[in-house]
């Protein structure tokens, strides 16, 4: 594991929403990146969760596909 970011907000059904980007470092030295969606780090990862403010929200975009953070919620 290179790099991992994300956050975790409420999304449209009340429940936590988890969203990470991730680059791994492979073997033969070359990295691949994108939305991580599952994986195994050897031998350990550590990862801090910091707490964001309470109003963010992620909602469904329709228009483009997608779900967003919701800024005026």
């Amino acid at each position: 594991m290179l790099s991992a970011i994300g956050d975790i907000p409420v999304g449209d059904g009340g429940k936590p929403s988890l969203h990470l980007h991730a680059v791994l470092g492979l073997s033969d030295g070359s990295a691949r990146g994108g939305h991580l969606l599952e994986g195994i780090v050897r031998p350990t990862l550590e990862i801090t969760v910091l707490e964001s403010p309470g109003y963010l929200r992620r909602r469904k975009r329709p228009e483009l596909g997608i779900a967003l953070i919701d800024l005026e919620a």
